[in-house]
């Protein structure tokens, strides 16, 4: 090619077995920054709004917005297996050799390991739009691991979420500047302290004693969603505080 340029990235969103995706199949567009999105059915078409000359580059840059909304796809739809997997690469050549054909092929193997579940929980329309301002960094990306670890019942919920606290207290030297980094109610961090160091039973307490007891169901749901808000907040941190506070007022009353 003498002027290769990527038009689209392309990429077919899967779920695992607990959901079951029938979206419809109208033509959706997400405006962004770096690509505008079209989704259509499962498809998603990722259209670069600058150049690039190559498939690497192109898909290094797709890959990252793709990886950061599978995240936000999962917390949303409430799966923990959201995945946008890769098709292809559409390029042109903006400056073809006149009477000369070029064919470009490729071919991506993907391996998907998706779960049994008993639940299947429908979803019938497309999801949010990226957030521009969530990103995967290592620090999110490991609490969103631990929160993975109790979604697929290889850790109870208590000891999840004292860990997730217990590690972005530990970041910024304490809970008092936790919320102030990260922009969060102070009081929002309190109660997930309050709920998972000092509730449970003998299976899933993080410590026994005789005042001990177990969550409500209400308290369960709180604490679950809290963790879920609080990885989304996480990732949008990394450029300096979230601009969009988090508080007692963004997960159900208790």
């Amino acid at each position: 090619m003498n002027d290769p340029h990527v038009v689209a990235v392309h990429y077919e969103l899967k779920f695992e077995a607990d959901v079951q995706y029938k979206p419809p199949l109208v033509l959706e567009i997400f405006q962004g920054s770096e690509f505008d999105i079209e989704v259509e059915g499962s498809k998603v078409r990722m259209l670069p709004k600058i150049h690039f000359a190559d498939r690497q580059s192109a898909r290094t840059a797709a890959d990252r917005l793709a990886r950061n909304w599978e995240v936000l796809i999962s917390l949303e739809v409430g799966t923990i297996g959201a995945r946008l997997v890769y098709e292809w690469t559409e390029i042109v050549d903006r400056n073809p050799t006149t009477g000369v054909i070029e064919l470009h092929s490729e071919m991506e193997i993907s391996l998907s390991a998706f779960g049994t579940a008993s639940v299947i929980r429908p979803f019938n329309k497309y999801p949010t739009a990226p957030d521009s301002t969530f990103n995967l960094s290592p620090d999110t990306e490991f609490i969103w691991l631990r929160y993975k670890f109790y979604k697929e019942g290889r850790e109870p919920l208590l000891s999840m979420a004292y860990f997730v606290l217990s590690a972005i207290n530990a970041r910024a030297g304490n809970q008092k500047q936790a919320a102030k980094d990260l922009n969060i109610q102070e009081e929002f961090l309190k109660k997930i302290g309050e709920l998972s160091s000092g509730r449970g039973d003998s299976l899933s307490a993080r410590k026994m004693t005789k005042f001990t007891v177990p969550l409500e169901p209400d308290e369960r749901v709180w604490l679950e969603k809290a963790v879920e808000k609080l990885i989304i907040q996480v990732g949008r941190s990394w450029a300096g505080s979230p601009a969009q506070r988090l508080t007692m007022g963004d997960v159900p009353p208790l």
